[in-house]
C-alpha cells in the first residue's frame, strides 16, 4: 500500500490532502492516516497544515520519499510487464471497464450501508 501512496503523492505537483489520497486509493481515511504515520516515521512524507484551511492536512513527499519512489518505478514497470504478458490491448481495456464498474458498485454499496 505504501507504494501506491508514493505513486499518487509523486504524481501530484500540488500538496495532496489525506482525504484526497484516501479517495485515490479507494480506502478509508483512517487507513491512510495509519499508513502516513508509518511513512512519516520512515521519513518518506511529511504533513503540512493547509494555509487556506487549518482543518486540512497536506501530504508532501520528502527528498527520501522522492528517491524511494524513483527507485520503485522501474520495479512497478517490470511487474506490469510480467502480469500483462499475453494479454491483448482489447482484453486489458475490457478488464479496466469491468474493474471500474466493480469499484463503483462497491462505492455505491458503501454509501447505502
Amino acid at each position: 500500500m505504501q507504494w501506491i501512496a508514493l505513486y499518487y503523492l509523486g504524481l501530484n505537483t500540488n500538496n495532496m490532502s489525506q482525504k484526497n489520497l484516501a479517495n485515490k486509493m479507494h480506502i478509508k481515511e483512517s487507513t491512510v492516516a495509519r499508513l502516513i504515520d508509518r511513512m512519516e516515521r520512515e521519513e518518506l512524507v511529511k504533513r503540512q497544515s493547509n494555509e487556506n484551511d487549518r482543518r486540512v492536512v497536506n501530504l508532501v513527499l520528502t527528498e527520501k520519499g522522492h528517491q524511494f519512489r524513483e527507485e520503485l518505478l522501474p520495479e512497478g514497470d517490470k511487474f506490469n510487464t510480467i502480469i500483462s504478458q499475453d494479454i491483448t490491448e482489447e482484453e486489458m481495456d475490457l478488464f479496466c471497464i469491468v474493474l471500474e464498474k466493480m469499484v463503483k458498485n462497491i462505492e455505491r454499496s458503501m454509501i447505502k450501508a
